[in-house]
């Protein structure tokens, strides 16, 4: 039988006072000086302290000892509590990040990211702008191991400046969080993205000018240095990985087609006001093709299903900003419509298109049935029955449609706006032919304005799905004639751009300003693209 084991009748006491290895190494010291009995024993660099703190101050003595480190490491590094990133960028915006979210971003930095007591000059990310005093760079010259410190020649950014790894940093906490809308738990900014840019170097620079972009205009430096020297050298590396892949010198389209989607939020972040999107857009397309060829097992289904999204929302969003009466551009060609319409038969949610991805496919199909209706003399060609069958098709499903029932009261609040945004887009689609204002046509177009108002005013201009209702809210507000109607929306949007410091939702507001001090003749979303062109103003509203 087998002995009964002793019970332990005093208690354990572990010692608090003695050298930092063996506490570094959780194990029992017993405090004989200069060195210990473990750390002879195991041939470990004995260190103590010139005065042993008292229980109560030992964490705040380590702290210490974590920033003497950092300073001695980088002297004259930045102080953790500086916002808004590297030298030259001025001010302290509030943080555009909800409490709710800060967890999954602290999560992502941390598994990217040597422990504390390998790295003790880095400190812990949040959603404030702190940024990191003293990260380990391949670019630093390596040091010798001190007691259990780790070698800096062990570095997550090899060849890169401590400015990349502050970049990096604010993508991890802020810029990857304002790019998804929340409509899901797991964020693909962080997930699908990250990961793929650890395997590239085109990648990674595309996501830490992506960062840069997003946190200058947060800080509002129009002549961010930082921002500027990236931008340069991302479209470089594109132009050169394009060409290469031209030439047969690149196989694998994966990269160069994330890349493309990632230059296309570049420029929503930056609010790059030149049309630039899309030109990276057409490429992404053309990419686009030729990654879906390739099976499964080379490209993961979840990263697969997410570019897939990603090109739908952007591309179905960007047509309103081309003009029907004098192109027949479609960015939404048949196979890569119907690539998206088999994540609706698995009712896909997703962190762009929320779950309204069903709206946005009827996009393509309202801009074909409008463009046949629009002449570039002005003069409207009647609607044949075919036509009028269509219209009475499209306006049925976007009436029957409802969100999911599974999703969260801020997503199904979206997907109600944008609803009575595709009723707009449809309806003004007929703005070509006479009618009268106070006819049935003009009443369904005062019915849909009023509800999808009532919605965005349920919904807090704060919440982050707001981060894809730029269309919607641009759909709506070039119809709006009333002043107070306006000023609900010249707010929102304005808290929407300093809360997610995204320069797109800047953008939209200038444009809508645009539009209100013009005739009523040309108001309505068809009109959009014909206010970009006056006033010089090329924007997409992904």
């Amino acid at each position: 039988m087998t002995p009964r084991k002793r019970l332990r009748t005093e208690p354990i006491v572990r010692v608090r006072t003695g050298c930092f290895t063996c506490r570094r190494r959780k194990k029992k010291c017993d405090e004989q000086r200069p060195f210990c009995g473990g750390c002879v024993r195991n041939k470990l660099h004995c260190e103590w302290p010139v005065n042993v703190p008292s229980t109560s101050s030992t964490r705040s003595h380590l702290h210490g000892i974590t920033e003497d480190k950092a300073k001695e490491d980088f002297p004259g590094s930045p102080s953790v509590t500086r916002t808004c990133g590297t030298s030259g960028s001025p001010g302290s915006p509030a943080s555009a990040m909800s409490p709710s979210s800060t967890s999954s971003s602290s999560d992502a930095v941390e598994r990217l990211s040597p422990p504390l007591e390998e790295q003790a000059s880095l400190v812990p990310l949040g959603f404030s702008h702190a940024t990191p005093r003293s990260p380990i760079l391949g670019s630093e010259a390596a040091s010798p191991v001190t007691g259990n410190f780790m070698s800096r020649s062990l570095s997550m950014l090899p060849g890169c400046s401590h400015e990349s790894y502050q970049l990096l940093s604010h993508y991890l906490a802020t810029t990857a969080e304002v790019m998804a809308n929340g409509s899901t738990p797991v964020n693909p900014f962080l997930v699908q993205i990250v990961p793929l840019a650890f395997t590239s170097d085109l990648l990674l620079q595309l996501v830490l000018t992506q960062s840069a972009a997003h946190r200058a205009f947060r800080c509002r430096n129009d002549s961010d240095e930082v921002a500027q020297t990236h931008y340069t050298k991302a479209l470089q590396l594109f132009r050169k990985g394009v060409t290469e892949f031209i030439d047969g010198k690149e196989s694998n389209p994966l990269m160069l087609t994330v890349g493309a989607l990632v230059m296309c939020f570049t420029e929503t972040a930056k609010g790059d006001m030149n049309g630039t999107i899309f030109d990276h857009l057409s490429a992404a397309n053309s990419l686009l093709t030729r990654l879906l060829s390739l099976s499964d097992a080379a490209v993961p289904k979840d990263l697969k299903d997410f570019v897939i999204e990603y090109y739908t929302y952007t591309a179905a969003v960007s047509m309103i900003s081309i003009d029907a009466r004098v192109s027949h551009q479609l960015l939404l060609n048949f196979d890569l419509e119907q690539k998206a319409r088999q994540l609706l038969e698995a009712e896909y949610v997703g962190n762009l298109c929320g779950c309204w991805l069903e709206l946005l496919l009827l996009i393509p199909c309202i801009f074909d049935l409008g463009r046949q209706w629009m002449m570039q003399d002005g003069q409207p060609v009647m609607p044949t029955a075919d036509d009028i069958a269509m219209f009475g098709s499209l306006q049925a499903q976007i009436m029957q449609w409802n969100p999911y029932t599974f999703v969260s009261p801020e997503v199904y609040l979206a997907g109600r706006i944008f609803q009575q945004a595709m009723l707009l887009y449809l309806y003004t689609a007929l703005g070509s032919f006479s009618r009268t204002k106070q006819g049935m046509h003009q009443g369904l177009i005062n019915v849909s304005i009023a509800e999808a108002m009532s919605h965005l005013n349920q919904l807090s201009a704060t919440a982050r799905i707001n981060s894809g209702l730029c269309w919607p809210i641009a759909v709506v507000g070039s119809c709006l004639s009333n002043a107070e109607q306006q000023d609900q929306l010249r707010q929102r949007l304005t808290t929407m751009a300093n809360f997610f410091g995204l320069g797109n939702m800047q953008r939209t507001l200038l444009l809508l300003e645009h539009m209100w001090q013009a005739p009523l003749d040309d108001a309505g979303p068809w009109n959009i693209c014909r206010a970009m062109q006056q006033h010089q103003i090329w924007i997409s509203f992904a």
